[in-house]
């Protein structure tokens, strides 16, 4: 399920085959509000909404080179679960995982 504001977007969805664990992708804040602090805010907002979901668990995947995301993420206490290279497209992709406090 996609979430939007007038800052930006992101997506929820539920992992196949596993219902405690929700995968978070698409996060975007369009460029106009970027370096304001809304991409923190955004994050905040997701953790929120999948915990009131229900979810124990969530995982993220993030291009290797997005710094913002990264030091957000590092900020809020995620783990990198591993690495990859797409062989779709040659990005460097990390997946990042989170345990949901209640």
């Amino acid at each position: 399920m996609r979430y939007a504001d007038e800052h930006g977007f992101y997506e929820l969805n539920p992992f196949p085959g596993c219902n405690q664990i929700i995968v978070s992708n698409h996060a975007f804040i369009y460029p106009e509000h970027r370096g304001r602090g809304w991409g923190t805010e955004q994050h905040k907002h997701r953790l929120l909404q999948a915990k009131y979901l229900g979810y124990d668990y969530m995982i993220c995947t993030v291009k290797s080179d997005n710094e913002r995301e990264i030091k957000i993420l590092k900020a809020n206490g995620w783990r990198q679960l591993d690495r990859f290279a797409n062989i779709e497209t040659g990005n460097h992709i990390e997946i990042w995982g989170k345990q949901l406090q209640l």
